[in-house]
Order: C-alpha cells, then structure tokens, then sequence
C-alpha cells in the first residue's frame, strides 16, 4: 500500500471554514463554547416545568376545599379533572425523575 504524501496528491484545494465555535479552530485548540447557556437554559425549562406541575397541585387543592365548603358553587367535573390533572404531572415528573436517576448512575457506572 502506498501511501501518498501532500505533494503527490491531484486535485483541487478544499478550504474548510469554521460553521460553528465548538469545531477546532485552526492551531487545533477547541474553541470555547457554550455549555454554560446550555446549562441554563435547560435549568430554567425544568424549573418553569416544576411550577407549572407545583400550579396544577395547588388549583386542585383549592378545587377540593372549595368543593368541601360550598359545593353549589363549583362543578364537580371541574374538580375532578383539575385532581386528574395534577395526578398525571405528578406521576410524569416522578418516572422523569425515576430516568434522570436511571441515567446519571449508567454514567457513574460506566468504566
């Protein structure tokens, strides 16, 4: 097998441009990136997430007591379907939370 060196090879010059700041740069470093935002953009979305689950718990509290104290008030259904609601993002969060754990020990495991 031979094997060619720069001078031998035919054909045009490719110029490869840099598309994106995590490609290597032209000395060879890795060029910075944005892991950071990355971090913090994913923290926000799961802190907006648990809110919106923490909301939903804390409407069919007040469903329910409403429902306790002045049941002519309010529509059962609409209980009903805000605990329904607030029982399935709860159950989400925790098999969410159930494969976060799952993943970060396959992590730690790893060797």
């Amino acid at each position: 097998m031979k094997v060619y060196n720069s001078f031998e090879v035919i054909g045009d010059n490719v110029s490869l441009n840099r598309t994106s700041p995590k490609h290597m740069d032209t000395s060879g470093a890795m060029a910075e990136s944005q892991d950071q935002d990355v971090a913090t953009s994913f923290g926000q979305l799961l802190n907006s997430a648990l809110k919106k689950i923490n909301t939903s718990q804390i409407r069919s509290d007040e469903l329910t007591s409403k429902m306790i104290t002045s049941p002519n008030e309010i529509n059962i259904h609409e209980v009903m379907i805000a605990a329904q609601e607030a029982q399935m993002s709860l159950n989400f969060l925790k098999s969410v939370r159930d494969r976060v754990i799952r993943a970060y020990q396959d992590i730690i495991n790893m060797r």
